[in-house]
């Protein structure tokens, strides 16, 4: 584990209530198919919130998969761009 502490810090109680469990409303594991579909479907230049709707999961889960893409390296197009309202 790669972090500033060793400690088990997502414990809720005791020494580390002032902790807080990041993003833990959303699911971090997805069938490789879905993370393929994700990757072709940014890549052919969808938006992040489409490619939600579409996969039916929510936005953040969608960008921390293209993250994990990134950091896996796949090649990807940029994924820090603004849509223009």
């Amino acid at each position: 584990m790669n972090t500033l502490t060793n400690d088990r810090a997502y414990v809720k109680e005791g020494r580390h209530r002032d902790n807080v469990i990041l993003l833990e409303e959303l699911e971090f594991c997805m069938p490789k198919d879905q993370l393929r579909t994700i990757t072709e479907l940014h890549n052919n230049g969808m938006w992040i919130e489409d490619i939600a709707e579409e996969v039916k999961r929510n936005p953040y889960e969608v960008l921390l998969a293209l993250i994990h893409q990134v950091k896996r390296g796949y090649k990807m197009r940029p994924l820090a761009v603004r849509r223009k309202l």
